[in-house]
């Protein structure tokens, strides 16, 4: 009598573990490339008439037609998330240097944004409609960059992400690249954060001879 024997053989295993770790570090950051200090100078009649203006043409420039830099604030923003820019001034008015006592109302001062990296306004105001669309980023204040608005106290949210689900603002200096155009005294007021109507020379009562100032701070935040 023969007894069957079977036999069974075990497969060989070896296993390894390779951790794979993605550490995403935050960039954060707005540059001021030119313009940190916007002086406003009142010598003239017209000065006081018509106020002072980045959109107006150089006084005596040796190009005519440019505009007057020295009232621009061009800046950068890199971050690798989608981000929010909050903007105002630190004190509810301008104060005087001479006589703190003097002060002179925000909204004499204005600006407009243009834009001139990669990234663009989403004129709309709605969210950016396809991938690859470019319109990523909204201005409430300025109604999306298309109208002048009035200095406003802190904190304010200048620009923001237009809310696309496949397009973010985040980006680099090319991408986000930003001019802010001051104005004073222009009494332009046809937007949703309206400058003072009254010109400097018209206000009552009227406003003491005196340097003003205020800091304008901005803050830059992940949206």
């Amino acid at each position: 009598m023969f007894l069957g024997l079977s036999a069974f053989s075990q497969a060989v295993k070896d296993r390894n573990v390779v951790p794979v770790a993605v550490t995403l570090n935050q960039v954060l950051r707005m540059t001021i490339t030119n313009g940190g200090n916007i002086e406003f100078v009142f010598n003239t009649i017209d000065d006081y008439k018509n106020g002072l203006s980045a959109d107006q043409v150089a006084s005596g420039s040796a190009n005519p037609g440019t505009s007057e830099d020295m009232y621009k604030t061009d800046f950068t923003i890199s971050s690798s998330t989608r981000w929010a820019l909050t903007y105002g001034a630190e004190e509810a008015t301008f104060i005087g240097t001479d006589n703190p006592l003097n002060t002179l109302t925000l909204d004499n001062v204005g600006y407009s944004i243009t834009e001139s990296g990669l990234y663009n306004f989403n004129a709309a105001g709605t969210i950016a409609p396809a991938p690859g669309n470019t319109e990523a980023l909204i201005s409430v204040p300025t109604n999306n960059a298309t109208e002048v608005a009035a200095l406003q106290t802190f904190p304010v949210v200048l620009i923001q992400d237009a809310g696309s689900t496949t397009d973010a603002n985040a980006g680099d200096a090319a991408d986000n690249s930003f001019t802010l155009n001051w104005r004073c005294g222009t009494t332009e007021s046809a937007g949703t954060v309206p400058m003072n109507t009254v010109s400097l020379i018209n206000q009552s009562p009227s406003p003491a001879p005196d340097r003003y100032v205020v800091n304008v701070l901005f803050e830059l935040a992940i949206d």
